[in-house]
């Protein structure tokens, strides 16, 4: 089985600050779709290579033949916060990371993380962890509203929660539509630009799959990993 490629955002912007030298060493360290790693490998030579990682199975199974067929290039099924176990120090020019979730993940309601798709209140970005339905149905209402008002940054965090736990008492919260329609009324507002639910879903998909400290880890990796001058670009909107 196989896919195409999505258009990668921002790609002259990432590529120019980048790919300084074209037969270098450089991470992908969110696959995704292969858009960026498509790319990349455009403007290496022979001697360049690019190791792509990503905590999802389905996109390192799914690869294209563009990528199958070329030596340069190697996918690991892995979190990137465990970057430094597949490169040596001080090995690496550049290292690309492009936050949130891909096209392909969210246009699949059975991974969950769309409120516009009803499907499983999964969140998960591999297979491991809670999911944010076990996160929903069985944290506290304080805790909840932390976790609503700390990563999605809602005004409405408090009375989201409340929302939530009464909610919950009645059954199960099993499906994104659910949710999504839980926190529409609880906000009651007319919306024109983003749905009520927008918030809610990213800081409950941050808290699932542990963002902030994979980031950290990350970072941390990169500091070592990369050369004297070499490029740590990250994409994030």
């Amino acid at each position: 089985m196989s896919r195409r490629t999505h258009e990668a955002v921002m790609t002259e912007e990432v590529l120019e600050n980048l790919v300084l030298s074209e037969k270098g060493l450089y991470v992908d360290c969110t696959f995704g779709a292969g858009g960026h790693s498509s790319k990349i490998l455009e403007k290496l030579n022979k001697e360049g290579k690019l190791l792509s990682m990503d905590k999802d199975i389905n996109a390192t199974n799914l690869i294209t033949n563009e990528f199958k067929g070329d030596s340069r290039f190697k996918i690991i099924n892995d979190s990137f916060s465990r970057l430094s176990l597949y490169v040596k120090n001080e090995s690496v020019n550049g290292i690309l990371i492009d936050l949130g979730i891909s096209s392909t993940q969210l246009e699949d309601p059975e991974r969950g993380f769309s409120f516009q798709l009803d499907g499983p209140l999964d969140m998960r970005m591999g297979s491991k962890g809670l999911t944010a339905g076990e996160l929903v149905n069985n944290i506290s209402e304080q805790e909840l509203a932390d976790i609503i008002w700390k990563f999605g940054q809602d005004r409405h965090a408090k009375k989201i929660a409340r929302a939530i736990i009464k909610a919950r008492l009645i059954e199960d919260i099993k499906t994104t539509g659910q949710l999504a329609d839980i926190v529409k009324r609880a906000v009651q507002v007319d919306y024109k630009k983003i749905n009520p639910a927008t918030k809610t879903f990213q800081a409950l998909r941050i808290v699932v799959n542990d963002e902030i400290d994979q980031l950290k880890r990350v970072l941390s990796a990169a500091e070592k990993i990369l050369k004297p001058g070499g490029r740590f670009v990250v994409v994030c909107f």
